[in-house]
């Protein structure tokens, strides 16, 4: 039983350490701008270039 709990807390440790790794590496200062461009791609006229 008790190897069963500290094999069960370290599962735990480990996807909560993924899960940080991710959020740091997706808020890091040099992804901001790749992250964010999309967001402003979506409201540029795709009209005014090339069509009348």
């Amino acid at each position: 039983m008790v190897a069963a709990s500290i094999f069960y807390l370290g599962i735990t440790v480990l996807l909560f350490l993924i899960f940080a790794l991710i959020v740091v590496r997706t808020y890091s200062g040099k992804r901001k701008e790749r992250m964010e461009s999309p967001k402003y791609r979506m409201l540029d006229d795709d009209d005014l270039k090339g069509r009348k």
